[in-house]
């Protein structure tokens, strides 16, 4: 807060008087000079000191100068006062010459040279007042410590970024790093180029905290990891550059730019998906989405909407998440003239009529089914409900797509469903049983390619950034200054980004013939605790854990222990026989169907009816799936 407690009006008054004054002021200053002795008007020129600050006032209004806040007046405000001087001297001397019949180059009148002279004296003067303020308002103004950053890349990109945050005054540029060692030494927007990334350690032991901001977006990815890494053993905050339309209009700044993206932490490349693969199944087909609203299907319509289907309709039970992705598709069909129909559909799976009725009247040729709960912890305590969502729900729907003949009937699954210990794993397993046992019922409908419905299974691991995702959480955790909490410290996870799961999605429909299950090469698991700690240093903290945080200060990472049915270690095959398939990285795991009398044997015995107790249905399912009743 500035000393200066003054409104905007009060600031504007001042400075009125202070041009009054100035005006007058520089024109006596001109006379002195140019005539070489203290000046003192003649009873005649006296009007030529009357009527400069009447002519002036007009005219710098005119130009904007009470406009501009004097704290933060640049290059355009400079130039404001130039032209504005100017046509006020001109009128000045129009009026001293024709108005008040002054004349030019006369001992009483007004010295050849004196209007220029005049002219260049009143932008000294004018524009030193406002230079003089902005500085007094600065020095006594409090204002939080400027950021200490660093610019990685001696790009183009990296040229625009410098150029664009020299107008941030909440930041210090301290100058650009890049491993090129060509380059040390040079100046890119008056920014020297440092040397290589091993600077960095050495500005940030006299300089901290510090920020990096990475400009290299066509990194390969594993240069990009291992530059990541580098910077995480460094303790340094990293952002990366915003877009290029963003930095060549000269609208970014520090917080324009973004944090990491975590798919920069995972341990393998991002799967691109098969342009013949992909659009295969959904162009000109009327596609039924379940779960429209969750983040796997809210994404999965978004991926269906850009291949040209007839129509997409949205089957979701949850009204605000219908509302969300119905306006949200509308809008994109809008924006980008798609000739696709969106039909939102509010209900549940478990409503068979209803279902039927949907899928009757829409003649839906190809349905994804990623209706389901998922959060392990919830499904435990609520069972029941877990039971006659993710079962019978899918068996609603999928037998219902029999019936009918549907096409193509796609159940997203999850790593969770092989050798479950959770009561949600329990019930996705149930369901891909239910969907094997369906289509080993249908089995003699394939030979007739049009009487047929094609089931598929499509399972990957954790998705980043759908809800419950544990890295999102991890972040929020950060931001608050921690603790992180982990259940173990070996647990480790599969990921995934959500355009991959929804492409992998799509590109099963393709690959679908006799309920194959598609399963993502996903690399290999990444550690949650390594992931965890990646976050906070790249976040710019370090662990309270850290041998050199002598005063103990930074995130702690807490362990909650593991959860009711929660696994150190997921899995995605429940067996060796993985074959390949038209996509490199997607594999097709060979697994034994369940026959579906025993199927429907274990749908009998879940059944609602039977009024059994949360333990009860608990040991029920894992007793379906191989496991003993401690799960």
């Amino acid at each position: 807060m500035s000393s200066f407690n003054i409104s905007r009006k009060q600031k504007t008054a001042l400075m009125f008087i202070t041009d009054i004054t100035l005006v007058p002021l520089s024109l006596w200053i001109t006379f002195s000079l140019r005539l070489g002795v203290w000046f003192w008007p003649t009873t005649n020129q006296t009007w030529l000191f009357i009527t400069g600050p009447l002519l002036a006032l007009p005219i710098f209004i005119k130009f904007g100068l009470y406009r501009v806040v004097v704290r933060y007046i640049g290059q355009k405000g400079m130039l404001s006062i130039i032209y504005a001087s100017g046509i006020f001297v001109l009128l000045w001397l129009l009026t001293a010459v024709f108005l008040l019949h002054i004349s030019l180059g006369s001992g009483h009148g007004i010295p050849r040279s004196a209007p220029v002279l005049f002219w260049i004296i009143l932008i000294l003067t004018i524009g030193s007042s406002r230079q003089a303020a902005r500085w007094l308002l600065l020095k006594t103004t409090k204002t939080t410590p400027k950021k200490n950053v660093l610019i990685y890349g001696a790009n183009r990109l990296g040229s625009e970024l410098a150029l664009s945050l020299s107008h941030d005054k909440d930041i210090r540029l301290l100058g650009i790093i890049d491993d090129d060692p060509v380059l040390r030494g040079f100046y890119i927007k008056d920014l020297e180029v440092l040397g290589d990334r091993t600077v960095i350690e050495k500005i940030r032991a006299t300089t901290s905290p510090l920020e990096v901001l990475l400009t290299l977006p066509k990194m390969h990815s594993e240069q990009r990891k291992e530059l990541l890494k580098y910077l995480e053993d460094k303790r340094v905050t990293v952002k990366t550059i915003p877009s290029l339309s963003e930095l060549t209009s000269q609208t970014a700044t520090l917080s324009s730019l973004r944090d990491i993206d975590t798919t920069d932490l995972l341990a393998r490349k991002e799967v691109a998906p098969k342009k013949e693969l992909i659009s295969t199944c959904v162009k000109d087909k009327k596609i039924m989405v379940t779960g429209a609203g969750g983040s796997i299907g809210s994404e999965l319509c978004r991926q269906i909407l850009l291949l040209n289907p007839t129509q997409i309709i949205l089957f979701e039970h949850s009204e605000l998440n219908l509302y969300q992705i119905n306006a949200e598709l509308l809008g994109l069909c809008a924006s980008r003239d798609y000739d696709v129909e969106i039909i939102p559909i509010l209900g549940s799976i478990t409503n068979k009529q209803h279902v039927e009725e949907t899928i009757k009247k829409f003649k839906i040729d190809i349905i994804y089914h990623a209706a389901a709960y998922k959060h392990v912890s919830l499904i435990e305590h609520n069972i029941e409900e877990g039971i006659r969502n993710n079962i019978f729900g899918t068996y609603t729907v999928a037998q219902v797509a029999l019936d009918l003949k549907v096409e193509r009937f796609i159940l997203i699954s999850t790593d969770k469903a092989v050798r479950p210990s959770s009561v949600m794993g329990a019930t996705k397993h149930i369901a891909e049983l239910v969907i094997q046992g369906l289509a080993n019922k249908n089995e003699p409908d394939y030979a007739d390619e049009n009487n047929a419905t094609h089931f598929a299974i499509v399972r990957f691991g954790n998705v980043l950034g759908s809800s419950g995702s544990v890295i999102p959480l991890f972040q929020e955790q950060i931001a608050y200054g921690g603790p992180i909490t982990i259940t173990h410290p070996e647990v480790t996870r599969y990921f995934m980004t959500i355009p991959e799961a929804s492409q992998l999605v799509i590109q099963a429909a393709a690959l679908a013939k006799s309920c194959n299950v598609f399963v993502l090469d996903m690399g290999k698991p990444v550690s949650i605790l390594s992931l965890a700690k990646q976050l906070v240093y790249l976040s710019g903290h370090m662990l309270k854990t850290d041998e050199n945080n002598l005063n103990e200060s930074g995130i702690e990472i807490q362990y909650t222990g593991l959860k009711k049915g929660e696994k150190i270690h997921e899995e995605l095959f429940t067996g060796e026989n993985i074959i390949k398939t038209e996509h490199p990285m997607i594999m097709e795991a060979r697994e034994d169907f369940c026959e579906w009398s025993k199927v429907e044997k274990m749908l009998l015995q879940l059944e609602p009816q039977h009024k059994l107790s949360n333990e009860e249905m608990r040991q029920r399912l894992l007793q379906f799936t191989g496991k003993d009743s401690t799960g």
